[in-house]
């Protein structure tokens, strides 16, 4: 297992958003809110590169029913 190379970094942030995205993340610190959120848009990003790379190449069949015919 590699070990994630860390920086210190200087950000002035507003406190609100960092409150609202811990308590989004149940994060304790602000430290890993930030994290978290970071996290979360790479791993978004990742998801719709591959959705977009897909994209029309096949079709996608509603095995429960649930889309109007």
């Amino acid at each position: 297992m590699t070990t994630a190379i860390k920086t210190r970094k200087q950000f002035i942030l507003e406190q609100d958003k960092i409150r609202r995205v811990k308590k989004i993340v149940n994060a304790r610190t602000d430290t890993e809110a930030i994290t978290r959120a970071l996290d979360i848009i790479i791993e978004n990003t990742r998801i719709e590169t591959m959705f977009r790379s897909i994209r029309g190449k096949g079709s996608v069949r509603d095995v429960y029913g649930r889309t109007a015919k």
